[in-house]
């Protein structure tokens, strides 16, 4: 396994350089880039950037393990709309090509939902069926012109957008796109919402092609709680054993919010430290 996490754990306001140096030095092997309007690298930063970070990344000893954009939450491609639809299917592909120039062998994508009010500035409801059908179609269209025309996985994740909300349910998703380019980004912390992640894993088995791991506290009428790792409900344990049982041997990605109100960097090297407690993986140099 490698050791990974996503450049949105650190403060909005920390350049990326600074992020990349405190990721190397807190024993991380890679990092998950998100490439959004709001960050400091986006869709539309141009090749040569990219490349260029890229060879930032790469001179620190890190590697992308996947790259993100989460305006899919605001264009899901279970929408009603065929435009909305249709802007998703463009922003997986050019996040396709800008893993290639990246590195990255994976992008994660976000399966649509029948309430995207999550994270969307402007919320839709999808009836069930109806999201399904929507997704799939363009998976399939994003199998051949992101997946296989750019040789990247598209790595399908578990989202509290109350849609594929069972381990057997996702599985047939994924499969009914019917293509190897198309797998599985198993997400700890989103499993609660609808179950227990050691339940998911043995079903998804080889399906899952990236696991992000994050913790949450399960406090009254089943509201979900953010806490770092180890301070939630996840049974890591039982994690640990159900992704050995399956031979999962690629990328762990913590994704761990919200960032700590002071001394931010801590979380980065407590999380470290973590994530090589529970999988029995080298020291970080965060520290024990």
């Amino acid at each position: 396994m490698y050791k990974a996490l996503t450049l949105r754990m650190f403060p909005n306001d920390m350049p990326t350089l600074r992020r990349l140096d405190l990721a190397r030095d807190a024993g991380y092997d890679g990092v998950e880039v998100n490439l959004e309007p709001w960050q400091e690298y986006s869709l539309d930063t141009d090749e040569r950037e990219l490349a260029q970070l890229r060879k930032e990344i790469e001179a620190r000893g890190l590697r992308v393990c996947t790259v993100y954009d989460r305006e899919q939450w605001h264009y899901p491609m279970s929408s009603q709309d065929p435009a909305i639809r249709e802007h998703c299917r463009t922003i997986v592909e050019r996040l396709a090509g800008a893993a290639v120039r990246l590195g990255a062998e994976a992008v994660l994508i976000m399966p649509g939902a029948t309430d995207n009010s999550a994270l969307a500035p402007r919320p839709e409801i999808v009836p069930y069926a109806q999201a399904y059908d929507n997704a799939l179609g363009v998976l399939r269209i994003l199998a051949h012109t992101a997946g296989e025309k750019y040789g990247v996985h598209l790595a399908v994740e578990n989202c509290p957008g109350k849609f594929l909300v069972s381990p057997l349910e996702f599985s047939r998703f994924v499969d009914e796109v019917g293509s190897p380019w198309v797998g599985a980004c198993f997400d700890t912390g989103n499993a609660q919402w609808y179950g227990f992640p050691e339940h998911w894993i043995p079903v998804l088995g080889p399906r899952i092609k990236r696991v992000h791991v994050k913790d949450n506290r399960v406090a009254g009428a089943g509201e979900m709680v953010p806490t770092p790792l180890l301070a939630g409900d996840v049974n890591w344990p039982a994690v640990r054993e159900a992704l050995s049982a399956v031979a999962y041997d690629s990328w762990i990605t913590a994704e761990v919010f919200p960032p700590y109100r002071y001394h931010s960097e801590r979380l980065i090297y407590d999380t470290s430290a973590a994530i090589d407690a529970i999988f029995g993986l080298g020291k970080g140099k965060g520290g024990n």
